[in-house]
């Protein structure tokens, strides 16, 4: 049975004192440093809570933190000899870190940052099986190959270890011999590395792979230069992809945008009724008893999973039965797909569906028409949780007991905060009284209600709920002051002077997008920009809601006479994360 509460968190371990490559970890390559690639791969896998880099130098300390891992502690030089094997340093490093953060993790990732030729999805799939199957112990990546091999014996004979009559070779597919890749991606039980000090258990399942450039494992100059050879043609396919993704021709282009404007709704409209949920945990099932366990009309359901079925390979049908493919299951569930389904087409479609009358200005949002504050929550949760390590982490190193989360919405990020660390307590500040009683719903069933209380405020009007927040350590904000430049950076720079007023000494920990200049778009492939557009010049103008640049925030805390403590911009998402002190 599947268990979506266990925590996870990936271990890179990164030396600095590597002797075939000198500094190799930090080597730039391809105009980035040889760890950012296995850093960025677990950060964007979608599976683990905290990244972690272990390492005794402050050199790759430091450039592992611009990426976004998290270094709690520095690695003790007598874990960072040539000879010293992987195990003790993983052990040391989960043991260390679940001591310091006061946590504990249930599963794994062991990554090499030699190993950046990972396929997509890989360390999805090993914590996926895991999870999925509680009776393995270890899941890790292996190459697939048909090669023969053979073994030398005592006595300098040789015995073949694989089958290699001619029938097998025909057969091929049946008869097959793997290359374990651990360093590509590795789970496995906590408990395993933390109490006994092993990788590989006894039950353990692989996950297949047939790139060949899984083979490279950068430890000299030579594997240096094959790595960048190979990035460099990758770098020359995704150039030709940029191209087509904007459609060969105005019959690919037009069927495209087509597609996407229908199944991104589709695709919305079946998580939001829970229909991908009951397919993730059965097997084969009709639309009609799909519709009869969701309560849901079977005739238009129907209709939509054929539609999905036969324009996307997220669905396979066999006798009227539905099922998820592996390419769904692995998909459908990640971060940016959620934050996707409820933020941009939940959330959001509104703005587009009221967008001829409102340019014309017959219709205007927030009077006519208005965004759903439940699916925002959603959609925000989703885009922002990979970024909530960071700020539990240092609001443990600055002793912050009990936060006040402004304009908390649902409470999400709130709840989020306090999962993530037992001691912490909470209060829920927002001037909506209905995400308020929303928001209490929602502590109650996560069983909150204890640690977290909330509070009805308007942010322009600190004194409105200054009272109840005296004894709070530090405010939290994450993607929510930007809505007030709607009226200006002098209003919002008011706002922050009112607020030093009432909580003067108090940390404010602030995440706000960075904007991106034209030159940065027009450098992105275009996939890439796509998030990012809609998120600057789509969702918030049309919602009448002001966005700003790093160095914007930055004038604002200087004009308001607030400290800034750390500011972080290397997060997920172009999150730039401030520590403020009023």
């Amino acid at each position: 049975m599947k268990n979506n509460k266990e925590r996870t968190i990936a271990i890179i371990m990164a030396r600095g004192g590597s002797k075939g490559l000198p500094k190799k970890n930090i080597k730039l390559l391809n105009g980035k440093p040889l760890i950012a690639y296995s850093i960025e791969d677990a950060l964007n896998s979608g599976v683990c809570d905290t990244v972690l880099v272990t390492s005794e130098d402050d050199e790759i300390i430091k450039i592992s933190k611009k990426y976004g891992a998290t270094v709690s502690f520095k690695r003790p030089n007598e874990l960072a000899t040539d000879f010293i094997p992987p195990e003790p340093v993983i052990q040391h490093a989960l043991k260390e870190h679940e001591k310091i953060t006061n946590s504990k993790f249930d599963i794994v990732v062991y990554l090499q940052p030699t190993d950046i030729f990972r396929p997509k999805n890989v360390i999805n799939e090993c914590v996926t099986k895991l999870k999925n199957n509680p009776k393995l112990d270890t899941v890790f990546s292996a190459y697939k190959t048909h090669k023969h091999f053979w073994k030398k014996n005592d006595d300098d004979t040789y015995k073949r270890i694989t089958d290699g009559t001619y029938d097998s070779r025909q057969k091929r597919g049946d008869n097959v011999t793997f290359r374990e890749d651990q360093g590509i991606a590795c789970a496995l039980r906590a408990n395993l590395i933390r109490d006994k000090g092993i990788r590989v258990g006894s039950n353990v399942s692989i996950v297949e792979n047939e790139e060949f450039n899984t083979a490279v494992d950068i430890h000299y100059d030579y594997d240096f230069w094959l790595a960048e050879t190979l990035k460099s043609k990758e770098n020359d396919i995704l150039n030709i992809s940029q191209e087509e993704f904007l459609g060969k021709d105005s019959k690919f282009w037009s069927q495209s945008i087509r597609n996407g404007y229908i199944r991104s709704h589709l695709i919305f409209a079946m998580h939001e009724t829970g229909v991908f949920e009951i397919l993730k945990n059965n097997n084969t099932l009709t639309s009609k008893e799909i519709a009869t366990q969701a309560n849901l009309n079977h005739i238009l359901l129907d209709g939509v999973l054929n539609f999905l079925y036969h324009s996307d390979k997220i669905l396979s049908k066999e006798n009227n039965k539905f099922n998820l493919t592996k390419f769904g299951k692995e998909n459908l569930f990640t971060d940016p797909v959620l934050a996707m389904s409820y933020g941009a087409v939940g959330a959001y479609s509104c703005i587009l569906t009221e967008l001829v009358p409102s340019l014309k200005n017959i219709k205007k949002y927030g009077k006519d028409y208005e965004r759903s504050g439940d699916l925002i929550a959603k959609g925000s949760y989703y885009t922002g949780r990979k970024n909530y390590p960071w700020i539990i982490n240092n609001m443990r190193k600055l002793g912050i007991k009990k936060v006040a989360d402004l304009g908390c919405g649902s409470a999400d990020v709130l709840i989020s905060l306090c999962e993530e660390d037992k001691n912490l307590e909470g209060i829920g500040v927002d001037i909506s009284q209905k995400a308020l009683n929303e928001a209490k719903t929602r502590i109650e069933k996560k069983g909150l209600k204890e640690r977290i209380s909330l509070v009805q405020g308007d942010l322009y009007k600190p004194e409105t709920f200054s009272k109840q927040l005296k004894d709070v350590d530090a405010f939290n904000a994450v993607m929510v002051m930007h809505e007030f430049l709607r009226d200006g950076k002098e209003r919002v720079t008011k706002m922050f002077k009112d607020m030093k007023k009432e909580f003067k000494g108090k940390y404010f920990f602030l995440g706000e997008f960075d904007c991106l200049s034209d030159d940065e778009y027009q450098k992105m492939p275009y996939p890439d920009r796509i998030h990012f557009l809609f998120y600057q010049h789509v969702i918030h103008p049309l919602t009448w809601q002001g966005l700003a640049f790093k160095e914007d925030w930055l004038e604002i805390f200087k004009n308001s006479g607030i400290e800034v403590v750390q500011m972080e911009d290397k997060l997920n998402f172009r999150l730039v994360q401030f520590i403020l002190k009023f």
